[in-house]
C-alpha cells in the first residue's frame, strides 16, 4: 500500500508541477514583455505626437495673433497715410498759397516794371 500511495503522490506532484505558475510564468513571460514593450513604445509615440501637436497649435495661435497685430497695425499707418495726403493737398493748394502770399506776405499780382522778357 505505501507503494501505491507513493505513486499516487508523484503523480499529483507531476500535476501540480505541470500547473505551477512559476513554470507557465517563465514561458509565458517572454511574450509579457514584449507586449509590455510594445505597449510603452506606444504610449510613448501617442505622449510625444500630442506633444508636437499641442506645440504646432500653439505656433499657430501665436503667429495667427502676430498677424492681426500686423494687419491693425497696417490699417493704421493707411489711415495715418490718407489724413496725411490730404493736409498735403490742402497745404499745397493754390487758393490757399494765394490767400497767404497777399495776407501774410504783403505781396500782390506784379507790376510791369517787374517782368522781365526773356530773348
Amino acid at each position: 500500500m505505501p507503494n501505491n500511495i507513493t505513486l499516487r503522490l508523484s503523480s499529483v506532484e507531476q500535476l501540480f508541477a505541470s500547473r505551477n505558475r512559476k513554470v507557465a510564468r517563465q514561458q509565458a513571460s517572454r511574450w509579457g514583455k514584449v507586449g509590455v514593450m510594445v505597449l510603452v513604445l506606444f504610449v510613448a509615440g501617442f505622449f510625444i505626437s500630442s506633444l508636437v501637436w499641442a506645440w504646432a497649435n500653439l505656433q499657430q495661435t501665436n503667429l495667427n495673433y502676430q498677424i492681426s497685430q500686423a494687419q491693425e497695425t497696417q490699417k493704421q499707418y493707411f489711415e495715418l497715410n490718407r489724413r496725411l495726403r490730404v493736409e498735403l493737398s490742402n497745404l499745397t493748394s493754390i487758393s490757399r498759397l494765394e490767400k497767404l502770399a497777399v495776407e501774410q506776405f504783403g505781396m500782390g499780382p506784379p507790376q510791369p516794371y517787374q517782368i522781365v522778357q526773356l530773348p
